[in-house]
Parts: C-alpha cells; sequence; structure tokens
C-alpha cells in the first residue's frame, strides 16, 4: 500500500470515530449522511467503502454493533464507539494534528532565510 492509501484509510478511520463519538450510536447509511452533511461534501463514502472499514474497526474492538429497530420500523445494525476506539481517536487526532501542523509551515509562504 502506498503512502497515500494508508494515509486516507486512516483519515477514513478518524473521520468514523469522531462522527460516532459526537453524534453516538448510528447505522451505517446515517453515517454516511452525516459524514457528507458535516463536511460539506468533501467525504462521500459509498456502502463499499464504509461498511468493510466499520467490519475492521469492530474486529480491532473499536466499536461494537448491536441490532435495534430504527425509527423506520427496519431492523439496523448500529455501531458504537467503544473505550477503546475513543482512546485510539484521541491517538489519531494526536498525530493528524502534528501532521497538519507540519503541512502548515512547509505550505504557508515564509519570508525568512534558513540558516546554512
Amino acid at each position: 500500500m502506498d503512502s497515500s492509501q494508508e494515509m486516507t484509510r486512516g483519515a477514513i478511520e478518524l473521520v468514523v470515530l469522531q462522527t460516532l463519538s459526537n453524534y453516538g450510536d448510528n447505522y451505517g447509511y446515517e453515517l454516511i449522511k452525516i459524514i457528507a452533511q458535516k463536511s460539506e461534501s468533501i467525504f462521500e463514502f459509498k456502502e463499499g467503502t464504509l461498511y468493510p472499514l466499520l467490519y475492521r474497526l469492530e474486529e480491532k474492538k473499536l466499536v461494537k454493533s448491536y441490532r435495534q429497530v430504527a425509527e423506520s420500523g427496519k431492523e439496523r445494525r448500529f455501531y458504537h464507539i467503544t473505550a477503546a476506539g475513543e482512546k485510539k481517536l484521541a491517538s489519531k487526532k494526536s498525530e493528524f494534528e502534528t501532521f497538519l501542523a507540519g503541512m502548515d509551515a512547509i505550505l504557508k509562504p515564509n519570508h525568512l532565510s534558513l540558516e546554512r
């Protein structure tokens, strides 16, 4: 896997874990809608992207799923972030903030010369 795929996968995990942390338990389709709305459509996941990710997060015990009847009357699989997921989220957020600070330092114009 190249670094851009790895970075994208890490960002998607961060987005999903943060969404579950912020908005509570939700089922996949609702997560897709929340993420698209809150990101102003920057992140528009397809079910084929989200569900495999949720399954991986569940295998890692970062989320837990349960079945429940939704408001529509349909039985749905809801996902809940676990304590381990909250801990991983905090770690990933810290890593991402460090990454952003580094990118910001490189991308913003700086008229100071470097010492050689």
